[in-house]
């Protein structure tokens, strides 16, 4: 049976919540990292009926905005399984030693090399503000918020090279290319462009995930190469997650028009629409049922997740923070959905990811994740 959530929330302002109910509380305002006051308890009464009408009623997917309007109180059952907890889960909190392992583990950063045409190898994370090179009749630059920048000076004499960008597990980075486009790349990515581009497109490959802001130029139209996949445009904003790991690759359209041509087909996208590539079948299908917002919350310093199970929830934070995952026993199926912020240690993430059937060991940069 599930515990009267209003009387809990009284007990526990009272101050006479027994050991575990207390836990149980907390433990529901801690996955709800964005609320800055507890929900009063008329609010969790008048709203816990029509949080259960709406999940019955819920689609496949849902984005993440949805999720924000439903009433904060009953957002508890949004967490894991088919979008709720049970009220009278035990609560098993991490041991002591896991935790303050995990404390220890820093969010990532601005961190990225940039290598440049003659092999040689610039850490950005260690360079100075202004110059950092000239190459070709170009000035490459790192600007006082820490991105790339490209400036084109008349040269006569300039020939093409090409540069790479990558970010470690850890990292992230923010360029601006020559043509005016600008790129965020997420964490473990490399990005390799020619400059100046050529005079018919723009060709950049992608190693991972970036986010794209395309410098309209109808003459030349950019083309991302991602693994086995080539994404087309002329001027628009997209993400394209194509990370080797992962089991689908993912283009999402926030602004204009794409062509996404892999697996021998060929699909176009409009506004809030993605494209899902399986390298395995080479099949290749549009999404109009998602939240784009979703996609590039990680650019916005958020892991947004929607009904996700635990091995894709942790492929984002092994890259975040650095650290390799592990799995022993039978791992959970049930599903995550809500918001995390970047910038909390692994600890605070955890924590709020917490379930009751998953114990966490940590050695060294590797973490344990045990099932039943």
């Amino acid at each position: 049976m599930e515990k009267n959530a209003a009387e809990l929330l009284k007990k526990y302002l009272s101050g006479q919540c027994t050991p575990e109910e207390k836990a149980m509380v907390e433990d529901w305002y801690l996955q709800l990292p964005f609320q800055k006051k507890a929900p009063a308890a008329e609010q969790i009464e008048a709203s816990h009926d029509e949080v259960l009408d709406r999940l019955k009623q819920r689609p496949k997917t849902r984005g993440i905005g949805y999720l924000k309007h439903i009433a904060v109180a009953a957002s508890i059952l949004l967490c894991v399984g088919l979008g709720f907890v049970l009220f009278n889960r035990k609560i098993e909190p991490m041991a002591g030693l896991a935790k303050k392992k995990l404390e220890d583990v820093l969010p990532g950063g601005n961190k990225a090399t940039l290598t440049l045409a003659d092999g040689s190898v610039v850490d950005l994370d260690k360079a100075l503000n202004g110059e950092i090179t000239k190459q070709n009749g170009i000035v490459i630059r790192k600007t006082e918020n820490g991105q790339l920048e490209y400036i084109i000076q008349d040269d006569p004499d300039a020939v093409s090279g090409t540069n790479t960008i990558a970010t470690p597990r850890g990292g992230q980075y923010q360029v601006s290319l020559p043509d005016g486009t600008k790129v965020w790349l997420n964490a473990a990515s490399s990005l390799t462009y020619s400059y100046p581009f050529a005079k018919n497109e723009r060709a950049v490959a992608l190693q991972g995930e970036a986010y794209f802001e395309v410098a309209k130029d109808k003459q030349r139209p950019f083309k991302v190469r991602a693994n086995q996949q080539i994404v087309e445009v002329l001027g628009t904003h997209f993400n394209v997650n194509a990370y080797s790991d992962e089991p689908m690759q993912k283009t999402t359209l926030l602004e204009g028009a794409v062509k996404v041509v892999a697996g021998g087909n060929e699909v176009r996208l409009k506004p809030d629409e993605q494209a899902k590539f399986n390298a395995a079948s080479t099949e290749l299908v549009v999404d109009k049922n998602i939240d784009p917002d979703q996609y590039i919350a990680w650019k916005n310093e958020v892991f947004a997740f929607n009904n996700e199970d635990l091995k894709s929830v942790m492929r984002q934070i092994s890259r975040w923070y650095d650290i390799d995952v592990a799995y022993k026993g039978k791992i959970t199926t049930e599903k995550y959905f809500g918001e995390i912020p970047r910038s909390a240690n692994l600890a605070e993430v955890f924590k709020i990811l917490e379930l009751n059937h998953v114990h966490v060991q940590v050695s060294g940069k590797t973490m344990t994740i045990t099932g039943n």
